[in-house]
């Protein structure tokens, strides 16, 4: 499940439902909430993002890109394994994304999921950082 830490910064924090951990139940959920004007959004995500959920974690990123903010940060800080099935999630935010020029960043990445990322070819999209992105103090 996504983690509910008070927000780093200046930049919005969401919960992403549809993340499965093994210690709550696979079909609970968090409500996120996004403000219009937002510019620069986290959602920080947990556990395997694996096939079982990546069309479900792909729909829940596309719903932060309707008021499209100018930054999308996707935090890896607490993803066990990403499979490349589960990779197939961040295609499709990417392609919300493309549309209103809106970066795409995933940091905290561990080298696992930066190796999968990298395998898929994704490094050419989004921008990864193994700690916080650029715009963290």
């Amino acid at each position: 499940m996504p983690d509910s830490s008070p927000a780093r910064g200046p930049h919005e924090h969401h919960r992403l439902p549809g993340m499965v951990s093994r210690i709550r139940h696979p079909f609970r959920r968090s409500a996120g909430s996004t403000s219009p004007d937002a510019d620069h959004v986290v959602v920080r995500l947990s556990g395997e993002i694996t096939s079982k959920n990546a069309q479900d974690i792909g729909v829940s990123l596309r719903e932060f890109l309707r008021a499209p903010p100018r930054v999308l940060e996707v935090d890896f800080d607490r993803v066990t394994y990403l499979s490349a099935d589960g990779g197939g999630a961040f295609f499709m935010a990417l392609l919300a994304a493309r549309p209103h020029g809106t970066q795409v960043i995933v940091t905290h990445a561990s080298a696992q999921a930066r190796t999968t990322l990298t395998q898929l070819g994704l490094l050419r999209a989004l921008d990864i950082y193994d700690g916080d992105g650029p715009d963290h103090a």
